[in-house]
């Protein structure tokens, strides 16, 4: 039980490190709560004017301005607020300007201009990452300026109420306390250093820790690492705050995981060699403290280049080339170990910007295909509405706004995310309804306490999202409006009219499928990793860089790759949702970089030896391997082979490199991430990475 507690909030906490996204919910439910309230102390001063009418603009457009604005610092949040306050006051003014003109027929007025609004906001989310929520935000908020209207134009009070609801979300989000994303960052950084210290020292048998003290796992880390990387995400572009960056992070557990693998892989004489060793235990003590606090401690001597975690290892002639190949491991992962866990570093790298593309001009940025599906969709679904006379058609439109997207797979997933959602939701406001029938403050509640959800699932789980504001929608109609709870199951049906209708759209009205941009994403991504291999690396700054360009070109691999799985075997692609390719991808670029880092360690080393000549040549050949290997993988051919190059490597190791343990050490990590990269290599092409040549 505990167990299953500990898990549970492990991964809420991955879901939502340091409780940003929930604060972020809280004030969501302060901002309703407060539009609500000085909605309707404004209707107690306006006779005629509904308090219920205004309380839901107001709500509404202070909800959407702190919704659609992202966690980043104080005046990043501030600035987006009020554009988008801006941006909603605009519409609703135009709103109640259109409802004056068109008198007795505003309601028809008015969802036919709702229509002319989706086109317009989807259109503009190709201008700039901004306008990709604002103009879905539009789209979404003039269904709340046909809803003003219904029984009665509110007249200036419309565009007042989005001036209210913005003010409020302003002074919520802004003025309240709000956590610190620096803060909240340091401290998932500490309990990363932590559990890393933990795992090795464990690894290497050196662990403290009472007989009932839970063992560290990589998953562990994994998952904490995970973390990280979303705390990371949140940190102000400039990147000012120094530690351990994901990317070292990354480094790290592969680290670790080679001194796992390693260890026990030596024989059992070794191993107890290595746990008597003082100068071993000593290494273990150094990097153990450097991993928790990113400082080493003061050894007279010490350069501060890492030379001081392989000083343990000495030549010993009596030891198996199996077993000292093994220790080389050990040594050349401490040495990383000790480089990466410096705290001198920055959080953020910076990448630079590419601008050697072409500039277009605005009107060709503008996604005129989503704007012709959305339109086409909204008409359509328009029609259905008025046809068969359905009393909340309105939410036929809306969820064709919410489940289209900029492809055909992403479309598709959000459909069945959509429905999934609002399938629960609805079910289980039936279940909850009877045993709260005689008490609607607490169906109040709830309604007032589900809210927070719906924005700590929104970007991660958008299918626990959906099924949370169904449920509270659904709840507080019944309990405000006192719509019998059956009526409300045509919520259901309407969210699967509308998902169809938008799939349809989405599938036969210019489809934009992703099997060209997957192929090409995938062709420039081998390329990027095959020319990484090329450029000589071996600078930390450098190759934490490399790594961080690989892994952004990456994650655009994978999130093209999950539509384009859904496009091509819908059914599959969901009961398989995550595929092995992902982490292929994700792990072919730290092991490019980890080759490359090596090559330059026997690089730099053989220069300041004399060495057997033959190296070079060794170099050259395995160099060749991976690069004929990328070449296949590109073209469609099978696996590459190379006679004895594995024998060459493992006996030139210990002849031609004798007496200088940091070539050593280098010599064997190239031949180790050579075998991991040809490995990745010849997974994505089991995986059919590339159904073809590219």
């Amino acid at each position: 039980m505990l167990q299953a507690v500990s898990d549970l909030k492990t991964s809420l906490l991955r879901t939502d490190p340091g409780g940003l996204r929930l604060m972020r919910g809280v004030h969501l439910m302060l901002t309703v709560l407060g539009a609500v309230f000085l909605a309707n102390v404004v209707a107690s001063f306006v006779p005629g004017q509904s308090a219920f009418k205004l309380a839901v603009l107001a709500a509404a457009a202070g909800g959407h301005c702190l919704m659609f604005t992202p966690v980043s610092t104080r005046k990043a949040e501030i600035f987006g607020i009020l554009k988008l306050g801006a941006l909603l006051t605009a519409l609703f003014a135009l709103g109640a300007v259109a409802a004056e003109v068109s008198g007795k027929s505003a309601s028809t007025v008015l969802q036919t201009f709702w229509i002319a609004a989706i086109m317009l906001g989807f259109a503009m989310q190709g201008l700039s990452p901004f306008w990709q929520r604002a103009g879905r935000s539009m789209a979404i908020c003039w269904l709340f300026v046909v809803l003003g209207n219904l029984g009665g134009s509110p007249g200036l009070w419309l565009p007042a109420m989005a001036v209210l609801g913005t003010v409020t979300a302003l002074v919520v989000r802004t003025g309240l306390w709000r956590p610190s994303t620096y803060r909240t960052y340091l401290r998932v950084e500490a309990a990363n250093r932590q559990a890393m210290a933990t795992y090795l020292r464990q690894l290497s048998g050196r662990s403290a820790g009472s007989p009932g003290t839970a063992a560290i796992r990589i998953r562990d880390l994994a998952k904490l690492r995970m973390e990280l990387q979303a705390c990371a995400d949140l940190l102000r572009p400039e990147g000012e705050l120094q530690g351990m960056s994901p990317e070292a992070a990354i480094m790290v557990e592969l680290a670790l995981e080679v001194v796992g693998d390693a260890r026990t892989q030596l024989s059992q004489d070794a191993q107890n060699r290595l746990t008597q060793d003082a100068g071993f235990r000593r290494t273990v003590d150094r990097l153990v403290h450097r991993l928790e606090t990113g400082e080493g401690d003061t050894v007279e001597g010490d350069a501060g280049d890492g030379a001081a975690a392989v000083s343990w290892l000495q030549a010993d002639a009596g030891a198996t080339a199996h077993d000292r190949f093994q220790e080389l491991r050990i040594a050349q992962a401490f040495k990383r170990l000790w480089l990466l866990a410096a705290k001198d570093k920055p959080v953020r790298l910076s990448l630079g910007s590419d601008t050697s593309g072409p500039t277009h001009g605005w009107w060709q940025k503008l996604s005129w295909r989503l704007s012709l599906q959305a339109g086409v969709a909204a008409g359509i679904g328009f029609s259905l509405g008025l046809t068969f006379d359905l009393n909340h058609a309105y939410w036929v439109t809306l969820t064709i706004i919410i489940v289209l997207s900029n492809s055909l797979g992403a479309t598709l997933l959000r459909t069945a995310q959509r429905i999934g959602g609002t399938a629960g939701g609805v079910v289980l406001a039936m279940l909850v309804d009877p045993a709260l029938a005689e008490f609607p403050a607490v169906r109040l509640v709830l309604v007032v306490i589900a809210i927070p959800g719906v924005i700590v699932f929104l970007d991660r789980n958008y299918a626990i999202a959906s099924g949370i504001i169904s449920f509270l929608v659904v709840m507080g109609l019944q309990t405000l409006e006192g719509l019998p709870i059956g009526e409300l199951w045509s919520r259901l049906y309407d969210t699967m009219i509308g998902a169809g209708v938008g799939l349809a759209a989405a599938w036969l009205l210019f489809p934009n499928r992703t099997g060209a941009s997957f192929k090409g994403l995938a062709s420039d991504y081998l390329n990027a990793c095959r020319k990484c291999l090329r450029v000589e690396g071996g600078g930390p700054e450098t190759d934490l860089q490399d790594l961080a360009r690989l892994r952004t070109a990456a994650s655009t691999l994978i999130a093209t790759a999950r539509s384009y799985r859904i496009e091509q075997a819908p059914w599959s692609s969901f009961t398989r949702s995550t595929s092995d390719m992902n982490v292929l991808v994700i792990v072919l670029a730290q092991y490019v970089v980890l080759y490359r880092e090596a090559r330059s360690d026997v690089a730099r080393e053989k220069l300041e030896s004399p060495v057997k000549s033959g190296i070079d040549a060794l170099v050259a050949r395995m160099d060749k391997r991976l690069e004929d290997e990328f070449a296949a993988v590109l073209e469609g051919r099978p696996r590459q082979t190379v006679p004895g190059l594995e024998d060459d490597w493992m006996s030139a190791m210990p002849e031609g490199a004798t007496g200088n343990l940091a070539l050593e050490t280098g010599w064997v990590a190239m031949l180790y991430h050579a075998r991991k990269i040809v490995r990745c290599l010849d997974g994505l092409r089991k995986e059919k990475f590339l159904s073809g040549p590219a």
